[in-house]
């Protein structure tokens, strides 16, 4: 069997902890898409009035996590060297943002569960940037 040409595979432990996150993050996207209710209850929102526009928000937010995971996926595979650090970038930005949100008061403060969310995920792949970076001989 043969690998297809766009797939290198995860080969470090940057890859693959992105290659988790990205299972994650689409999973909760999937299950965002399959029971809004249930993700409306966890982002501490209340229950929409009429006319409300947060279950379309929800929704479109689900279907960008299914998106960003496959991105994650994507990246793992295609083993690019610089997606881990544009992700780290970039979730730290979101962690910070969520941060700002919910200690304003524009946002739940469930939003900082996000946050958190976020910034472990950016930790963990620094961390694994870190180990691979510390023992480059080291097999995948």
């Amino acid at each position: 069997m043969t690998t297809p040409p766009f797939y290198a595979g995860p080969r470090n432990a940057a890859s693959w902890t992105l290659a988790g996150l990205g299972v994650v993050g689409a999973t909760l996207g999937i299950l965002g898409v399959v029971s809004p209710e249930r993700q409306r209850r966890l982002s501490g929102f209340a229950r929409p009035a009429e006319g409300d526009h947060t279950p379309a928000v929800l929704g479109s937010s689900s279907f960008a996590a299914i998106g960003e995971g496959g991105a994650y996926l994507l990246g793992a595979a295609r083993g690019w060297p610089g997606f881990p650090a544009y992700v780290i970038a970039r979730r730290t930005l979101m962690a910070a943002g969520l941060t700002g949100l919910a200690i304003t008061g524009r946002a739940p403060r469930a939003f900082l569960h996000a946050a958190a969310w976020e910034a472990l995920g950016a930790a963990a792949i620094a961390g694994a940037l870190w180990l691979d970076r510390r023992n480059p001989a080291r097999p995948a």
